[in-house]
């Protein structure tokens, strides 16, 4: 016989998944142990939000689903937030939640809450489990996670039906039926572009899971187009190629809308419009290559090339366009070296400029080095100044843009790489997960944690502070940090100048172990700053 909990983890087994993230309860023990029996890792976070995070930098690291647990009721709720970062961030997520008794629902209502309609509007499904169902839910929801656009999945399921016996014939895949993908008129993309001598392409978080990075560069460098990035596809051409123009999608009047209004042509690949802080509003005549259609909301768009983006890429790299004189690399490099002639202020007395602490950063760290970082004031200027010089090395939830993800990313990052990661968070954000840090030495996990320390919600402050408003509730007393890492058997170093954060990252890098970097931040150097 094999049981409802058994069957569930086969399949997830054979679908590749090799950790869960969770924290379980009472309910969930007939699903926990037939995950210990069949060889999944579980990883016990200290917040079913946290093992959310977790869960889907592991499907964006590996190019598979990621998978949460949790217990019903407070457990599922609590998670919403993780699963509402899948949703907008587009992650292949299925959180797996335990079930009330349904022998006795209806009869009280303690812990319970209705899971199928609070989750309706970000799971792409949400249902809940019984032996005869079981088989085709899971099909289902493993289908739908991944296909089109992906997202989050919900599966319920009590200890009562784990137990029980699988019913129907368990090998049968539930059929889902594919949407519409719209106009493929390559010929008519590779017409559109021949008389254009201004291209841009800009690349966002729907490069995943196809990967098609060397297509990328070589249409670019064919078109010699100016690339764009956004803060989840960044690396996807290194900072270091000479059409890299920079990232797009954390303020309304981030640099590189210099060159996007200049642009006679635009290739939107893998784009999606939910990592930008304002609509997108551009006339000029788009392409638009993707996995999944243009929706949610639909952007003005003259041709979709919906599929296998590397091939989509490829027949576009057939086209013989030529770019006006002082277009292209002669043009990015005129954008950039505008930008650097910009003065930094002087931080205060004790202080570090934000700059000064991501230029130690590329300095002391290998190019394929994974950085997560959390949400505020120092995710706008790190996914604007980091210069990222490998795809798929930099995590930060940017649509839902959820403070607490930096740590637990840089968990998962560095359980499923082995290699090391830098978490670059906030004090705020790191006091919403701080029990997590707790995972990083009981898994000997080798992540800097470099903490932001200014001691306030910077860019609430900051908004206070340009309204002319008086600074009211966005500044609070930070814990000694050097207790806290050693309460957790963490080193803790901390640093106010570029000689000590040189230092303090060479150390962390030789020892491979967690390092809790306590940085003295001015955020006068924030983009953000008034």
């Amino acid at each position: 016989m094999t049981s409802v909990a058994e069957f569930f983890v086969e399949t997830l087994v054979r679908e590749g998944v090799e950790r869960i993230y969770g924290l379980p309860g009472g309910e969930n023990v007939e699903i926990l142990d037939a995950i210990r029996r069949g060889g999944i890792d579980f990883i016990l976070a200290r917040n079913e939000s946290s093992a959310c995070f977790m869960a889907a930098t592991e499907a964006r690291l590996k190019g598979t689903i990621g998978v949460a647990l949790t217990t019903l009721g407070p457990g599922a709720a609590k998670a919403y937030a993780g699963l509402a970062h899948a949703y907008l961030d587009r992650a292949p997520v299925l959180l797996i939640s335990a079930a009330n008794d349904p022998e006795v629902v209806g009869l009280h209502t303690h812990q319970v809450i209705d899971l199928k309609s609070g989750f309706a509007p970000i799971c792409k499904l949400s249902a809940e489990l019984t032996a005869a169902t079981a088989a085709s839910i899971i099909s289902r929801a493993l289908t739908l996670a991944r296909q089109n656009r992906p997202g989050p999945v919900h599966i319920a399921l009590h200890n009562r039906i784990a137990t029980q016996a699988i019913q129907g014939d368990a090998s049968a895949r539930s059929p889902v039926t594919a949407s519409s993908h719209g106009a493929t008129d390559a010929g008519g993309a590779q017409d559109l572009l021949r008389d254009k001598r201004r291209l841009v392409m800009i690349v966002g978080l729907g490069l995943e899971p196809d990967r098609p990075y060397p297509q990328i560069r070589a249409l670019a460098e064919s078109l010699n187009a100016p690339v764009i990035d956004t803060p989840k596809s960044k690396g996807a051409l290194s900072a270091e190629h000479p059409l890299f123009a920079g990232t797009i999608g954390l303020t309304r009047d981030d640099p590189v809308y210099e060159l996007l209004d200049e642009a006679d042509c635009i290739l939107a690949v893998g784009f999606d419009v939910v990592e930008l802080v304002k609509p997108w509003d551009y006339k000029q005549p788009l392409i638009w290559i993707a996995n999944w259609s243009n929706q949610d909301p639909a952007i003005a768009c003259d041709l979709e090339l919906i599929g296998n983006i590397a091939e989509r890429l490829t027949t576009l790299g057939e086209v013989k366009a030529q770019a006006e004189p002082g277009w292209g690399t002669e043009r990015v490099r005129r954008f950039r070296a505008a930008l650097a002639r910009r003065q930094l202020p002087k931080p205060a007395s004790g202080r570090i400029l934000p700059q000064t602490f991501l230029a130690s950063l590329r300095a002391s760290t290998h190019d394929d080095v994974i950085v997560t970082t959390d949400v505020g004031s120092h995710k706008i200027f790190a996914a604007l100044e980091w210069p990222a010089r490998r795809p798929n090395r930099y995590f930060v939830s940017n649509g839902l843009s959820a403070m607490g993800f930096g740590l637990s990313s840089a968990i998962a990052a560095a359980a499923v790489s082995r290699q090391a990661v830098v978490c670059i968070t906030g004090d705020a954000g790191l006091a919403m997960v701080m029990g997590e840090l707790g995972l990083l030495v009981e898994r000997r996990l080798p992540v800097l944690i470099a903490v932001m320390n200014d001691s306030a919600l910077d860019l609430i402050r900051a908004a206070q502070l340009r309204r002319g408003r008086p600074v009211f509730g966005t500044e609070f007393r930070n814990p000694d940090y050097a207790y806290i890492a050693k309460a957790h058997g963490m080193v803790y170093r901390r640093v106010a100048s570029r000689a000590g954060c040189d230092a303090a990252i060479r150390a962390f890098h030789a020892s491979k172990t967690p390092m809790l970097l306590d940085v003295m931040i001015d955020p006068v150097g924030y983009p953000t700053s008034v």
